[in-house]
């Protein structure tokens, strides 16, 4: 019994996602802010054995201020008629929640969870499940349910009409004068969404697989379907104010009482104990050393009770259910390393939340039902682990859960290890796209189109490069993917500048993708819809070395040319076509999502990096020669690091040719004399602007 899928709409920033789950672990990708924990918090209230979990803050902010607007203007016209209370009610609820006509009630959208849960006919037992089946066709193995959290009408007219004199209060302080009555109006619109929410109810459903035909049913009946668990990766372990000593011993105790040997060992040594103290007499001594002691304090008291004080004496309950409770207080998790023992205490917050999370899922594994879902969340295990420990722990999990075909869970992860160890199909990527909205990416969707003929390489080229770039796309606000390292250091540098602070700000990734693969990456860009620029070089052909033949040559560059192709149908342009493109349409930029910089007339006739850099510098075209004794003295004056070829005279290109080998000298020489600024190649620049803008 699986959970298939989970459908979410309106709940606080998640306004609407659809969850399909795997059968193993699916895993919850995003960065702070994103969702992750939002999620989790409505699965602890659906799934979760307890109810009353919702409040305000749940339904989304924007459909709040949307209700409140719209029932202003009713209740403010109610209440400025002069009528009677009763009066006034119905007028209000007329309009807003008709019975007469339903589809004209002004509502808040509920918060709603939609669950679809599969079985395997041959090999599930659904009795539990028996009552809920709305479908009786033999290819049916699915159940349906709606868990809501919206409003009940007939309770909020009780609450609107309890408050009723406050709402009057409110409405009576208008003065008429709207900038006057301004913060009167956002006081009273709040009210209105208080009284609202507070008229709220959870309900559950099962129903058809279109999610019609609903039927009622208890919250207990819906929740008895599950046996969730919320581990939340140990963070009580960090808690100054928490008790860490036995954490992990009560744990692991718990694990220890559910098998025989264990039980056998409990059952047997409480009267094992409790026979040498009853045959030691050490109660009849207890009860003598008492009295003796108490003598005076019980002299003492029969003088304020006329003599009745009575005999007080200590005693002990030696039974076996208190020899139980001593054994258990006494029992506790220990290190063992050689002959020495030590406490919980001693180890690091990253270990001791590693075996937390371990002894949890074992408790969990315990309790499994065949005859319901199992279902368990793991929120951020990463907590306390360095990287490497993350890795580790992320391959044994997936590795494990992987082959333990009944367990099913969900882990949320900003850890680019743990996205790193997962695989495309499991990820599910949380973005927040606007401040009041976030959006869920699944990746196995966009893994299934790449599994044609036609894609065959780009999902290989997926499968090999996954590791090493795609968590830095997951978590990204933004993205420059650059060819090699001298552009990585340039951009770095350049964005400290006081005009790129706003970029500076955001979280940009960096992604390495060399001069021939910066379109493949472009699928996973859009999908996402991750605003991004691809830095990479013209690249045509060397010999070029006159304006008529530079213009003439063909680009070289393989990201260029599927660009080419793709947006002006012309799969190898030439240098002067795309000239031609930049000046007539501006940049290149596909689907509104991806800006291909690359080097312009204005940048010299350039073809690299360096080459525009130099262009831009000492203001010359990259085919003009100039005196050996001039390019010398510009490379001393900025203390430059460039080869300046032997000859009388020479030009960019050859400069630039004869410091291939050395480029990373260059570009270290270029940030250390402060020269960045004034070398950078205005296709860069106006691709940072754009992707700040």
């Amino acid at each position: 019994m699986k959970i298939k899928m989970v459908h979410v709409t309106n709940f606080r920033k998640i306004i609407d996602a659809e969850i399909n789950m795997e059968d193993n672990i699916t895993v919850i990708a995003g960065a702070n802010n994103s969702g992750k924990t939002s999620l989790v918090e409505l699965f602890n209230a659906v799934f979760g054995n307890t109810t009353g979990r919702f409040r305000k803050d749940d339904i989304p902010a924007e459909e709040c201020y949307k209700w409140s607007e719209q029932v202003y203007p009713v209740f403010a016209t109610a209440f400025q008629s002069g009528k009677k209370q009763e009066e006034i009610l119905e007028d209000i609820f007329a309009q807003i929640a008709s019975v007469e006509n339903p589809e004209d009630v002004i509502i808040i959208p509920p918060v709603t969870l939609k669950v679809q849960v599969d079985y395997d006919k041959d090999q599930d037992d659904i009795r539990c499940f028996a009552d809920y089946i709305m479908e009786f066709s033999p290819e049916n193995t699915s159940f349906y349910f709606i868990y809501q959290y919206g409003i009940n009408n007939q309770v909020f007219r009780k609450v609107v009409d309890d408050a009723y004199e406050k709402l009057s209060d409110r409405f009576q302080k208008l003065t008429g004068d709207t900038d006057k009555d301004q913060r009167m109006i956002r006081m009273i619109k709040e009210m209105l969404v208080d009284l609202y929410t507070s008229a709220c109810e959870e309900t559950a459903q099962f129903t058809d697989h279109a999610y019609m035909n609903a039927v009622k049913m208890e919250i207990s009946e819906f929740k008895r379907l599950f046996h969730y668990q919320h581990i939340v990766a140990g963070r009580n372990l960090a808690d100054e104010g928490s008790d860490k000593s036995g954490l992990l011993g009560r744990d692991m105790i718990f694990i220890a009482e559910q098998e025989e040997h264990w039980k056998t060992l409990m059952h047997e040594l409480p009267d094992k104990i409790v026979q040498p103290i009853q045959g030691l007499h050490i109660q009849e001594k207890v009860r003598e050393a008492s009295v003796e002691s108490l003598n005076k304090a019980i002299n003492e008291i029969s003088k304020t009770n006329g003599g009745q004080a009575g005999n007080i004496a200590i005693d002990m309950d030696v039974s076996e259910d208190a020899v139980s409770s001593l054994l258990r207080n006494i029992t506790h998790a220990k290190f063992q390393t050689g002959d020495y023992y030590l406490g919980e205490s001693s180890q690091g917050l990253g270990y001791s939340n590693l075996i937390y999370i371990h002894l949890q899922l074992a408790k969990y594994k315990k309790a499994f039902d065949p005859l319901i879902v199992n279902f368990f969340v793991i929120e951020e295990p990463e907590s306390h682990m360095h990287p490497q420990m993350q890795n580790v722990f992320a391959q044994y999990l997936f590795r494990y859960y992987q082959n333990e075909g009944q367990m099913q869970g969900m882990l949320t992860t900003h850890s680019h290890e743990v996205v790193r160890t997962a695989r495309i199909p499991q990820l599910r990527v949380l973005r927040q796209i606007t401040p009041l909205k976030c959006q869920l990416f699944d990746l196995h969707k966009f893994h299934d189109t790449l599994q044609t003929d036609e894609n065959r390489d780009l999902l290989d080229f997926y499968d090999w490069f996954y590791t090493i770039n795609f968590p830095d796309i997951v978590f990204a606000d933004k993205i420059i993917l650059y060819e090699g390292d001298t552009e990585r250091m340039l951009i770095k540098n350049i964005l400290q500048l006081p005009e790129f602070e706003a970029l500076r700000n955001q979280y940009v990734s960096f992604v390495q993708v060399g001069g021939a693969y910066g379109y493949k990456y472009c699928p996973i860009i859009d999908f996402l819809g991750i605003k991004s620029v691809i830095i990479t070089d013209l690249d045509y052909h060397k010999a070029a070395l006159t304006v008529r033949k530079v213009l003439a040559s063909h680009s070289t560059n393989s990201t260029i040319k599927q660009f080419a192709d793709c947006i002006f149908s012309i799969p190898s342009p030439t240098v002067r076509t795309l000239y031609a493109w930049k000046a007539q349409f501006g940049p290149i930029i596909k689907n509104n999502t991806i800006y291909l910089a690359f080097q312009d007339k204005d940048d010299g006739f350039a073809r690299t990096l360096e080459e525009a850099m130099l262009a831009k510098r000492y203001q010359v075209t990259v085919l003009e020669k100039q005196a050996n004794d001039v390019w010398k003295k510009r490379r001393n004056d900025d203390d430059l690091k460039f080869v300046i070829p032997r000859g009388a005279e020479c030009n960019i290109r050859s400069i630039v040719s004869h410091t291939s080998e050395s480029k990373t000298d260059f570009m270290y020489s270029v940030i250390l004399g402060n020269l960045s600024e004034s070398m950078l190649p205005n296709y860069i620049k106006e691709a940072l602007l754009w992707l700040m803008g």
